[in-house]
């Protein structure tokens, strides 16, 4: 997701915006994941980050936020990388 998408966020509908690395196809973000997700969100309010990368897909498919917490943490994005 290149930056010129988050600043549509509101545009579009932050409820409908779901970031993804596509891992381990060769056209997604890996190895540079956290180079792609910092340029595109560097300096966007959290709440909206945080919708953006994990909370929508929560949200669309119905995942058990509780369940997932431990691997998020474990795994991340952390916030303040962003």
């Amino acid at each position: 997701m290149p930056r010129e998408e988050t600043e549509m966020r509101h545009e579009i509908g932050i409820d409908r915006v779901m970031w993804g690395s596509d891992y381990p196809h060769v056209e997604g973000t890996w190895p540079l994941t956290k180079k792609f997700l910092s340029e595109a969100f560097a300096g966007l309010p959290e709440g909206d980050v945080r919708r953006m990368v994990g909370e929508n897909a929560i949200e669309c498919y119905g995942f058990d936020a509780a369940e997932l917490a431990p691997i998020a943490e474990r795994v991340g994005p952390e916030a303040e990388s962003l």
